[in-house]
């Protein structure tokens, strides 16, 4: 059964790798958007009074931070979203329920696929720009395992969060709003462009309580070593957790879409 996902996981990587001026331009922007933020909390901490000693957090550790966010950002863009819904407006998410395969699990394998492709052919190249010119400490030993996990169950939810918004298309005939309100829910209340840190306490305890921190404040808390040993295993279990309730809440919306369209003869 996993063969078949592998496959199609693969066939994705195979053919993203034609659109290599797409690659090219994704690096470029990546790069220019790195500087940008590095330079803008420099900035904020050099006319800042006090903030690594208010937040427990360096200049160059926040600029870190920072750096890091852009290429998390780039490794969970795989636009399941839109994948999802043009099989819904197209219809042929018809034959796709004739497979003997699950339409969650399918589009799951896919964004794996361009996860594996961005990996390679952008964030590494990427990577290795960040540290030619700007130079970051890298996690070492079990704290750098914890991060590569956190990253592997921040991808999970992530994927999650877009196919339930896809899902949308079976009731909406666009769902363009939807996932714009979702891209603007998932950078304020995650911790990718400010840390959840530097919230107001109220708010910031209001949003630990939901998934969206952790798909980028949890590992890249992590990289930066700003996570106390002790809270490591609960921020994984915490990711693993919201991963299943969101897969669950997906499977559940796919099943209720596969009665819809048996309903309306689809």
């Amino acid at each position: 059964m996993l063969s078949k996902y592998a496959w199609y996981a693969l066939t994705t990587f195979k053919n993203t790798r034609v659109y290599k001026m797409d690659v090219l331009f994704r690096i470029i922007g990546s790069i220019l958007m790195v500087i940008a933020l590095r330079e803008i909390w420099l900035v904020i901490y050099r006319e800042g009074t006090h903030l690594d000693q208010a937040t427990g957090v360096s200049a160059q550790s926040m600029a870190a931070y920072a750096m890091v966010s852009v290429i998390l950002g780039r490794l969970l863009s795989f636009g399941t979203v839109w994948d999802v819904s043009d099989r819904v407006r197209t219809g042929d998410i018809v034959f796709d329920l004739q497979k003997p395969w699950s339409f969650q699990w399918m589009h799951l394998s896919k964004a794996a696929g361009l996860f594996l492709f961005s990996l390679c052919f952008v964030i590494v190249p990427l990577a290795l720009t960040i540290l030619l010119f700007y130079p970051i400490p890298l996690p070492g030993g079990w704290q750098a395992a914890a991060f590569v996990l956190s990253v592997f169950l921040a991808f999970l939810l992530a994927y999650a969060i877009d196919f339930i918004v896809g899902l949308f298309a079976f009731i909406f005939t666009e769902i363009w709003g939807f996932d714009f309100i979702k891209d603007t829910v998932i950078q304020l209340c995650s911790g990718s462009f400010v840390p959840l840190w530097l919230f107001p306490e109220f708010l910031a305890q209001a949003l630990r309580w939901l998934p969206f921190q952790g798909i980028y404040s949890i590992p890249l808390s992590l990289f930066i070593g700003r996570t106390p040993a002790s809270q490591i295993i609960p921020d994984l279990l915490f990711q693993a957790v919201w991963a299943l309730i969101l897969f669950a809440i997906g499977y559940a919306g796919m099943k209720s879409a596969h009665r819809m369209l048996l309903t309306t003869g689809g």
